[in-house]
């Protein structure tokens, strides 16, 4: 089932605004999120399939949950899904009787195991913020990679009757090295080197060669005859195919993302005005300060007001030092450790009353 047809189905029992808009933390330009929960008949989980437990669009803008997976996550406290309980009316699109009787139950879902994830996210928005592998900080990825980039050749030593006027003949010991931007591949033929994969023996025909690379990017092998074996012999050559296909999916997703990119939350960084993704920064905060208030009060804080409000903002714009936000993060996470200790809500869940609630409220 698709997005589309999940709509047309009648099974969705609750859809709400997510993301910035429902924290209160979007700018004019944020993307509009939207959550939702689905059912799934009984009868579905008799068969030999499983029905779908989320469904979504690409970008994951859109995500509706079904009833189940819901359960399932919300019993392990993942944040994501247990603000889902606690959002405001007027970020609600659409609630059924069956789901205002789970929001009845919210309580349930809240122990200490809140502190393990609501900290581990927010430690994993650091990793995020800060991360070298971030497509924001490789721009190089959208030039499109050439497979030459991933060819080596060890030349052939000199010998008598070599007539290769384009590969700088070198002596042992041979290592491969990248090839030269002055070799022409063009003008060689290539034969496979027995015994070794993606190696090929290197031979120089000019311009009566047929190519190394034809077709789809592909080596192309010849037959080569005893006469030339000898003089047209230039080295051994090495294709990395394996590294060219990743470098070429690297950059088809470079592409991808700058082209579903929002571009305002890039700017700043793109500029070189901030050094990490204050978004990312923002979140870790965020999921600190709703994770101290769950060990204080026994809830998430879903939408921010006033002056929690405003601080995380300035987050957002990129007003602070990556250090002195890592220094407040450090601060918060040993007064969350120090909640975790005092806090007097429920060590775990339970489980049995969990299940028996699911079950209840599948059968509606």
């Amino acid at each position: 089932m698709n997005l589309e047809e999940l709509r047309k189905s009648g099974r969705i029992i609750f859809e709400c605004i997510a993301g910035s808009h429902l924290y209160n933390l979007h700018t004019p330009k944020s993307d509009i999120d939207l959550r939702g929960i689905y059912l799934n008949p009984s009868t579905e989980y008799l068969g030999l399939s499983e029905p779908s437990g989320q469904i979504g669009d690409e970008k994951h803008d859109t995500t509706y949950y079904s009833l189940k997976r819901f359960f399932e996550l919300a019993q392990t406290a993942n944040p994501n899904i247990l603000e889902l309980l606690w959002v405001p009316d007027n970020c609600c699109k659409f609630k059924t009787l069956l789901m205002e009787k789970l929001m009845e139950h919210r309580d349930m879902f809240i122990s200490k195991k809140c502190y393990h994830t609501h900290s581990g996210y927010s430690f994993a928005q650091i990793q995020k913020a800060k991360g070298v592998n971030k497509r924001i900080n490789h721009p190089e990825l959208a030039i499109k990679p050439v497979k030459e980039d991933f060819c080596y050749v060890i030349p052939a030593p000199v010998f008598e009757g070599a007539k290769n006027a384009d590969i700088n003949l070198a002596i042992f010991p041979m290592r491969p090295a990248p090839l030269k931007k002055d070799i022409d591949l063009s003008k060689y033929h290539a034969a496979g080197l027995e015994h070794v994969s993606n190696a090929y023996r290197l031979y120089f025909y000019g311009d009566k060669a047929k190519g190394v690379f034809r077709g789809d990017d592909m080596i192309v092998c010849e037959s080569i005859s005893i006469d030339d074996e000898w003089s047209k012999f230039s080295g051994l050559l090495f294709y990395n195919q394996q590294e060219y296909e990743k470098a070429l999916n690297e950059h088809r997703k470079y592409n991808e993302w700058i082209s579903n990119r929002n571009e305002s939350r890039w700017l700043d960084q793109e500029k070189g005005l901030v050094q990490y993704d204050a978004k990312n920064m923002l979140h870790c905060m965020r999921l600190l300060i709703s994770g101290e208030n769950i060990l204080r009060n026994g809830f998430p804080i879903v939408r921010f007001e006033g002056e929690q409000r405003e601080y995380l903002m300035k987050i957002r714009r990129g007003e602070f030092q990556y250090e002195e936000l890592m220094a407040e993060v450090e601060k918060r996470m040993a007064g969350l450790e120090e909640l975790y200790k005092t806090s007097t809500i429920p060590h775990s869940v339970d489980v049995k009353k969990i299940e028996e609630l699911y079950r209840e409220l599948s059968n509606q």
